[in-house]
Protein backbone atom coordinates (compact mmCIF):
# COMPACT_ATOMS: atom_id res chain seq x y z
CA UNK A 1 0.00 0.00 0.00
CA UNK A 2 1.13 3.54 -1.02
CA UNK A 3 0.51 6.59 0.90
CA UNK A 4 1.98 9.68 -0.66
CA UNK A 5 2.43 12.99 1.00
CA UNK A 6 2.97 14.78 -1.69
CA UNK A 7 2.74 14.84 -5.64
CA UNK A 8 6.05 13.58 -7.32
CA UNK A 9 8.34 16.52 -8.48
CA UNK A 10 10.91 17.22 -10.67
CA UNK A 11 13.25 15.76 -7.80
CA UNK A 12 17.12 14.89 -8.42
CA UNK A 13 17.13 11.61 -7.29
CA UNK A 14 15.30 9.12 -5.08
CA UNK A 15 16.32 8.17 -1.93
CA UNK A 16 14.75 4.59 -0.73
CA UNK A 17 15.16 3.76 2.87
CA UNK A 18 13.96 0.21 3.99
CA UNK A 19 12.36 0.40 7.49
CA UNK A 20 11.94 -2.13 10.32
CA UNK A 21 10.92 -1.14 13.72
CA UNK A 22 13.09 2.10 13.72
CA UNK A 23 10.86 4.17 16.18
CA UNK A 24 13.48 4.87 18.63
CA UNK A 25 15.77 5.90 15.98
CA UNK A 26 13.58 7.77 13.19
CA UNK A 27 13.90 11.02 14.52
CA UNK A 28 17.63 11.59 14.95
CA UNK A 29 17.74 10.29 11.08
CA UNK A 30 14.77 12.68 9.74
CA UNK A 31 16.59 15.13 12.07
CA UNK A 32 20.16 14.69 9.93
CA UNK A 33 17.87 14.12 6.76
CA UNK A 34 16.19 17.37 6.94
CA UNK A 35 19.07 19.54 7.74
CA UNK A 36 20.71 18.61 4.36
CA UNK A 37 17.82 20.43 2.61
CA UNK A 38 18.23 17.21 -0.48
CA UNK A 39 16.67 17.90 -4.03
CA UNK A 40 15.00 14.73 -3.64
CA UNK A 41 11.98 12.56 -3.21
CA UNK A 42 12.29 10.42 0.08
CA UNK A 43 11.05 6.78 -0.45
CA UNK A 44 10.34 4.76 3.11
CA UNK A 45 9.40 0.86 3.06
CA UNK A 46 7.98 0.20 5.97
CA UNK A 47 8.52 -3.87 6.44
CA UNK A 48 5.42 -4.58 8.58
CA UNK A 49 7.21 -2.49 11.69
CA UNK A 50 5.60 -3.95 15.13
CA UNK A 51 6.18 -0.15 16.66
CA UNK A 52 5.58 3.11 15.60
CA UNK A 53 7.54 3.22 12.66
CA UNK A 54 5.02 3.83 9.77
CA UNK A 55 3.15 6.50 11.64
CA UNK A 56 6.20 8.67 11.87
CA UNK A 57 7.25 7.99 8.44
CA UNK A 58 3.65 9.31 7.38
CA UNK A 59 4.66 12.27 9.16
CA UNK A 60 7.40 12.79 7.02
CA UNK A 61 7.09 15.69 4.51
CA UNK A 62 7.00 15.37 0.89
CA UNK A 63 7.65 11.37 1.57
CA UNK A 64 6.32 8.66 -0.32
CA UNK A 65 5.44 6.20 2.10
CA UNK A 66 5.28 1.97 0.78
CA UNK A 67 3.73 0.17 3.74
CA UNK A 68 4.01 -3.79 3.52
CA UNK A 69 1.28 -5.53 5.31
CA UNK A 70 3.90 -8.37 6.03
CA UNK A 71 7.73 -8.85 6.66
CA UNK A 72 8.93 -9.11 2.72
CA UNK A 73 12.92 -8.73 3.66
CA UNK A 74 15.49 -6.46 2.99
CA UNK A 75 15.72 -6.81 -0.16
CA UNK A 76 11.65 -6.89 -0.26
CA UNK A 77 12.22 -3.50 0.76
CA UNK A 78 14.48 -1.88 -1.44
CA UNK A 79 12.84 -3.63 -4.67
CA UNK A 80 9.90 -2.00 -3.94
CA UNK A 81 11.55 1.30 -3.04
CA UNK A 82 12.94 0.79 -6.52
CA UNK A 83 10.20 0.09 -8.44
CA UNK A 84 7.92 3.21 -6.52
CA UNK A 85 10.72 5.47 -7.87
CA UNK A 86 10.91 7.05 -11.16
CA UNK A 87 13.96 9.47 -10.84
CA UNK A 88 17.22 8.99 -13.11
CA UNK A 89 19.55 8.47 -9.73
CA UNK A 90 19.21 5.85 -6.66
CA UNK A 91 20.57 6.61 -3.19
CA UNK A 92 20.00 3.86 -1.05
CA UNK A 93 20.58 4.03 3.39
CA UNK A 94 19.71 2.90 6.34
CA UNK A 95 17.37 4.86 8.46
CA UNK A 96 19.60 3.34 11.97
CA UNK A 97 22.45 6.62 11.23
CA UNK A 98 25.09 3.40 11.14
CA UNK A 99 25.83 4.78 7.78
CA UNK A 100 25.99 9.11 8.12
CA UNK A 101 23.42 10.86 6.38
CA UNK A 102 25.62 13.64 5.52
CA UNK A 103 27.33 11.10 3.06
CA UNK A 104 24.55 11.57 0.64
CA UNK A 105 25.57 14.59 -1.36
CA UNK A 106 28.42 13.18 -1.96
CA UNK A 107 27.24 9.91 -2.68
CA UNK A 108 24.65 11.07 -5.26
CA UNK A 109 27.26 13.39 -6.60
CA UNK A 110 29.09 10.60 -7.69
CA UNK A 111 26.88 9.51 -10.34
CA UNK A 112 27.74 11.97 -12.36
CA UNK A 113 31.17 9.74 -13.03
CA UNK A 114 30.29 6.10 -12.03
CA UNK A 115 26.96 4.13 -12.48
CA UNK A 116 27.36 2.16 -9.21
CA UNK A 117 29.14 3.50 -5.89
CA UNK A 118 28.84 1.69 -2.67
CA UNK A 119 30.28 3.86 0.64
CA UNK A 120 33.03 1.90 2.36
CA UNK A 121 33.47 1.39 6.54
CA UNK A 122 36.65 0.04 5.25
CA UNK A 123 38.06 2.31 2.62
CA UNK A 124 41.32 4.45 3.54
CA UNK A 125 40.56 2.98 7.33
CA UNK A 126 43.07 2.14 10.36
CA UNK A 127 42.74 -0.54 12.47
CA UNK A 128 42.17 2.35 15.03
CA UNK A 129 39.49 4.34 12.84
CA UNK A 130 37.89 0.56 13.13
CA UNK A 131 37.84 -0.03 16.78
CA UNK A 132 34.17 0.40 17.42
CA UNK A 133 33.22 -1.78 15.14
CA UNK A 134 32.92 -5.97 16.42
CA UNK A 135 35.71 -7.64 15.32
CA UNK A 136 33.55 -10.35 13.93
CA UNK A 137 31.57 -8.14 11.77
CA UNK A 138 35.09 -6.92 10.79
CA UNK A 139 36.37 -10.13 9.44
CA UNK A 140 33.12 -11.40 7.85
CA UNK A 141 33.10 -8.61 5.90
CA UNK A 142 36.61 -8.65 5.24
CA UNK A 143 35.99 -12.32 3.97
CA UNK A 144 32.81 -12.00 1.80
CA UNK A 145 34.14 -8.99 0.24
CA UNK A 146 37.52 -10.73 -0.96
CA UNK A 147 35.82 -13.78 -1.90
CA UNK A 148 33.37 -11.44 -3.75
CA UNK A 149 36.04 -9.87 -5.73
CA UNK A 150 37.85 -13.01 -6.42
CA UNK A 151 35.38 -14.49 -8.23
CA UNK A 152 34.14 -11.10 -9.78
CA UNK A 153 37.17 -9.16 -10.86
CA UNK A 154 36.75 -6.45 -8.42
CA UNK A 155 38.32 -4.68 -5.81
CA UNK A 156 35.40 -3.44 -3.15
CA UNK A 157 36.69 -3.09 0.50
CA UNK A 158 32.78 -3.22 1.62
CA UNK A 159 30.17 -5.74 -0.08
CA UNK A 160 27.86 -5.85 2.38
CA UNK A 161 27.50 -1.88 2.49
CA UNK A 162 23.64 -0.67 3.51
CA UNK A 163 24.14 2.57 2.03
CA UNK A 164 24.88 3.13 -2.29
CA UNK A 165 23.81 4.50 -5.28
CA UNK A 166 23.24 3.77 -8.77
CA UNK A 167 21.46 5.23 -11.84
CA UNK A 168 18.21 3.78 -12.90
CA UNK A 169 19.23 2.70 -16.33
CA UNK A 170 21.56 0.22 -14.87
CA UNK A 171 18.13 -1.99 -13.26
CA UNK A 172 17.31 -2.20 -17.36
CA UNK A 173 19.91 -5.10 -17.74
CA UNK A 174 18.57 -7.57 -15.57
CA UNK A 175 15.98 -8.45 -12.65
CA UNK A 176 16.46 -8.57 -9.14
CA UNK A 177 14.84 -11.90 -7.22
CA UNK A 178 16.24 -12.02 -3.73
CA UNK A 179 13.84 -10.57 -0.89
CA UNK A 180 16.47 -11.03 1.92
CA UNK A 181 20.11 -9.89 2.92
CA UNK A 182 21.10 -11.49 -0.01
CA UNK A 183 19.78 -8.60 -2.15
CA UNK A 184 22.98 -6.83 -1.49
CA UNK A 185 25.05 -9.79 -3.35
CA UNK A 186 22.80 -10.21 -6.26
CA UNK A 187 22.58 -6.63 -6.94
CA UNK A 188 26.02 -6.16 -6.95
CA UNK A 189 26.55 -9.26 -8.65
CA UNK A 190 24.20 -8.52 -11.46
CA UNK A 191 25.96 -5.27 -11.90
CA UNK A 192 29.29 -6.38 -12.54
CA UNK A 193 27.84 -9.21 -14.80
CA UNK A 194 26.48 -6.17 -16.78
CA UNK A 195 29.41 -4.37 -17.46
CA UNK A 196 29.30 -2.21 -14.41
CA UNK A 197 31.77 -1.97 -11.72
CA UNK A 198 31.61 -1.28 -8.00
CA UNK A 199 33.05 2.25 -7.26
CA UNK A 200 33.20 3.49 -3.28
CA UNK A 201 33.53 6.12 -0.97
CA UNK A 202 34.80 6.21 2.40
CA UNK A 203 32.19 6.77 5.15
CA UNK A 204 33.05 6.83 8.93
CA UNK A 205 31.11 3.63 10.88
CA UNK A 206 28.89 4.12 13.99
CA UNK A 207 27.50 1.49 15.78
CA UNK A 208 23.70 2.09 16.00
CA UNK A 209 22.03 3.41 19.16
CA UNK A 210 19.06 2.59 19.26
CA UNK A 211 17.53 -0.88 18.67
CA UNK A 212 19.42 -4.06 17.29
CA UNK A 213 20.31 -5.18 13.98
CA UNK A 214 17.87 -7.42 11.82
CA UNK A 215 20.64 -9.80 10.27
CA UNK A 216 21.59 -13.18 11.73
CA UNK A 217 25.47 -13.01 10.36
CA UNK A 218 25.97 -16.79 10.64
CA UNK A 219 23.38 -17.88 8.83
CA UNK A 220 23.45 -15.04 5.88
CA UNK A 221 26.82 -15.90 5.94
CA UNK A 222 26.02 -19.62 5.09
CA UNK A 223 23.53 -18.44 2.61
CA UNK A 224 25.62 -15.39 0.97
CA UNK A 225 28.58 -18.59 -0.21
CA UNK A 226 25.85 -20.43 -1.73
CA UNK A 227 24.51 -17.74 -3.61
CA UNK A 228 28.13 -16.41 -4.79
CA UNK A 229 29.49 -19.91 -6.03
CA UNK A 230 25.93 -20.30 -7.77
CA UNK A 231 26.46 -16.14 -9.61
CA UNK A 232 30.02 -16.73 -10.36
CA UNK A 233 29.02 -19.81 -12.55
CA UNK A 234 26.57 -17.73 -14.04
CA UNK A 235 28.84 -14.68 -14.49
CA UNK A 236 31.23 -17.30 -16.33
CA UNK A 237 29.13 -18.79 -18.25
CA UNK A 238 27.55 -14.75 -19.60
CA UNK A 239 24.36 -15.97 -17.97
CA UNK A 240 23.83 -13.46 -14.70
CA UNK A 241 22.50 -10.41 -16.43
CA UNK A 242 20.04 -11.66 -18.80
CA UNK A 243 16.32 -10.05 -17.80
Amino acid sequence: MFVENSAKDSSQFDLIVPVYNEEAGLPEFFNRLQALKLNCQPIFIDNASEDNSLAMLKEYPNALVIEHPINTGYGGSLISGMEAGNNEHIVIIDADCEYPPECIPELEKSLERYDFVHTSRFLNKSAAQLSNMPLLKKAGNRMISNAFNRLFDQQTTDLYTGCKALKRACLDRFNLQQKGFEHVLELAAKMVAAGYDIDEIAVDFRPRQTGHSKMLHASETVKYFRLLLRYARQFRAGKLSRP
